[in-house]
């Protein structure tokens, strides 16, 4: 087998993986039992994102990529780092988005806050209410799944999905745009409002990556995006039932 075809073939491979996952998710439905609900993202996205991709890169061999920024994305990296603003230190530019990212909690939970205390509706896409936990057992389901969605997404959406896209056409920021495609379409049950903010959380999370070359950096980001929206809103500004149902 022929590494130009090996290469397709795990691509296609990848995407039928997401295929899989498209069509049994079922964020979309307001569920009555939100565990349930839980535990069957944590049976299906391992599986369809995480094992997936590393099946891929074991198979294709450039198991090392999860560690190193891959050859083939090369190209893109002075364009992210103008982007990112890198000034040539990437332990600065780690502190600094991470700075900001807690920045932006503060402020997204002081919005939040004074929008419950004045009986205004919270600003939340689609059915994305009817998701997040209401009790402390809840909770801890909606902590893991943040995390584990922070690591198997980064390493689908952002590793193996486009590298074996730029491998499959010699194009890596083809293969970019198509992983942020569709890791904006994964999160279509948040209506269109919520897909436009997946695909500028796809597109910021890439940056990151080929900036500072690091995936576990671009995962911890992800993993921490997560637990801002899934755990720490929550428990700080509640969600109502009436605000689940309008969801």
């Amino acid at each position: 087998m022929g590494v130009a075809f090996l290469d397709a073939f795990l691509l296609v491979a990848l995407i039928g993986a997401y295929l899989w996952y498209i069509r049994g998710d079922r964020s979309g439905c307001a569920p009555a039992d939100r565990i349930a609900s839980y535990r069957r993202w944590m049976r299906r996205a391992p599986l369809a994102f995480g094992a997936s991709a590393l099946v891929a890169l074991l198979v294709a061999g450039p198991w090392e990529t999860i560690g190193v920024l891959p050859t083939e994305f090369a190209p893109l990296v002075p364009i992210a780092r103008r982007l990112a603003g890198f000034g040539g230190n990437v332990l600065q530019l780690k502190i600094a988005v991470l700075a900001g990212f807690a920045g932006g909690a503060v402020i997204g939970l002081g919005i939040a806050w004074w929008r419950a205390h004045r009986g205004k509706r919270q600003l939340i896409a689609g059915k994305f209410a009817a998701l997040l936990p209401r009790t402390p057992g809840e909770t801890g389901w909606t902590a893991t799944l943040g995390i584990t969605a922070g690591v198997v997404e980064e390493l689908f959406f952002r590793l193996a999905l486009p590298l074996f896209a730029a491998r499959a056409t010699g194009n890596p920021l083809l293969g970019v745009i198509l992983a942020t495609a569709l890791f904006a379409y994964a999160h279509r049950y948040q209506g269109w409002a919520g897909v436009a903010a997946s695909a500028l959380v796809g597109v910021t999370v890439a940056i990151l990556y080929l900036a500072t070359g690091q995936l576990w950096f671009a995962m911890l980001v992800h993993a921490l995006l997560n637990l801002n929206a899934l755990v720490l809103r929550p428990l700080l500004v509640p969600v109502s039932s009436s605000a689940a149902s309008r969801s």
